[in-house]
């Protein structure tokens, strides 16, 4: 597809390495990607495409930078030789994960990358909207805008209002992705003349108001816990969008899609997913109420048998959002395994969000998190849901391996 008139030439010097771009200064093969929530996944997605393409990709995320996927001694070393392997063409593409406070600390050049993508902010949350990460992030959000090339492409999330402010940030071209093709900005880029990325009949579509053809089906998606967890389809639409514009072949998405899972070595806390005896078990860091309520609406609609759940004492949250917090965990039934590692009063609270609900779970208290999690994991049937929620990533992520 073409994704955007005289585009062309930028996606053949994404493929291929960097050459004389019709006279101009060579082109970086760079994808930068921004945002508060869903950057990392987002760039591995993306590294896995690229790979089922026969892409070589260097990456630097937030665990460290690789090569081919392997980790590499060091950070800003490593970074500089993967931006001389592109610029020599020995790698194809560099993924960048573009962290808030170094964006809005250090800066970026102007119009440097040819490709870049917003991911999510605040959803919309209003309570995301009134703090301190969210001024920070529409700060980190402008200067992404800018740092794209006249002649890129801007990948934008149209389900939240904020990340749509960016588009009047840049003179790049806008690709915007969307959960449903009836949403407001999403009908009127693609009325526009723009191109956009969405779920349409259970399908990931790419394409325009003359030319869209569907890709990968969401229920196959298996990261997304078949489609539930709404926040890993827009990692999954944004991780499109950006293939796209590398020209990406059809086959490649799909089979880079199908082999994706959030690994905890490079994606620690960030929905994990493991299997054993027939259950399930999600692991996540879930630090605000806005992202808690995303996990608990997806686990809510994915068939299971019984929900575990091993609840960090969401230690950096005030008290009316750790009662909220209680509150949304209780609803899911099952049984609520807590830890008395916090102080008193934090356990009491989040026991009083969860006697919230009308049937509350039943709720069990262990004197450390990583006894709470051997427990969960000992009580766990075939067609059990597990979910932790862990302020201690790599100790819980050792528990369950």
């Amino acid at each position: 597809m073409r994704m955007v008139n005289g585009m062309d030439d930028v996606k053949t010097v994404a493929a291929a390495g960097g050459s004389d771009l019709g006279g101009r200064r060579p082109v970086l093969p760079l994808v930068g990607v921004a945002g508060t929530r869903g950057k990392s996944t987002t760039v591995w997605l993306l590294e896995s495409i690229l790979q089922r393409a026969g892409r070589a990709t260097g990456l630097w995320c937030s665990t460290g930078v690789y090569i081919d996927g392997q980790r590499q001694a060091g950070e800003l070393g490593p970074w500089s030789r993967v931006l001389g392997a592109v610029s020599s063409g020995h790698l194809d593409v560099a993924l960048q994960e573009l962290e808030t406070p170094l964006v809005t600390g250090v800066g970026l050049p102007e119009s440097i990358y040819p490709l870049a993508a917003i991911t999510t902010l605040c959803g919309n949350n209003e309570d995301c909207l009134i703090s301190p990460e969210f001024t920070q992030g529409m700060v980190a959000q402008r200067i992404v805008a800018r740092a794209v090339r006249p002649d890129g492409l801007l990948v934008l999330n149209a389900d939240d209002l904020a990340v749509l402010e960016a588009a009047s940030e840049t003179s790049a071209a806008v690709v915007l992705f969307a959960l449903h093709p009836d949403n407001p900005a999403l009908r009127r880029h693609l009325d526009d003349g723009g191109s956009a990325v969405w779920v349409a009949d259970g399908h990931v579509v790419v394409g325009n108001a003359l030319d869209r053809r569907a890709l990968v089906a969401v229920d196959d998606v298996h990261f997304t816990l078949d489609g539930a967890l709404i926040f890993q389809v827009q990692n999954l639409l944004c991780a499109v969008a950006l293939a796209a514009g590398l020209n990406v072949p059809d086959e490649a998405i799909r089979a880079g899609v199908g082999a994706f899972s959030p690994r905890a070595d490079v994606l620690p806390g960030s929905c994990n997913i493991f299997h054993e005896n027939g259950a399930t078990i999600l692991l996540d860091s879930a630090r605000q109420v806005w992202t808690l309520k995303s996990l608990i609406r997806g686990i809510r609609h994915q068939p299971h048998r019984r929900t575990v759940i091993v609840a960090s004492t969401f230690a950096h949250l005030p008290d009316d959002q750790l009662l909220e917090a209680g509150r949304l965990l209780g609803r899911l039934g099952g049984v609520v395994v807590l830890h008395a590692e916090a102080p008193r009063d934090r356990v009491e609270l989040l026991k009083e969000g969860i006697a919230q609900n009308n049937i509350p779970p039943l709720v069990i208290t262990l004197p450390t998190e990583s006894k709470a999690v051997r427990h969960a994991l000992r009580m766990l049937e075939h067609g059990d849901l597990c979910l932790i929620i862990t302020d201690h990533v790599r100790e819980a992520v050792a528990a369950v391996a």
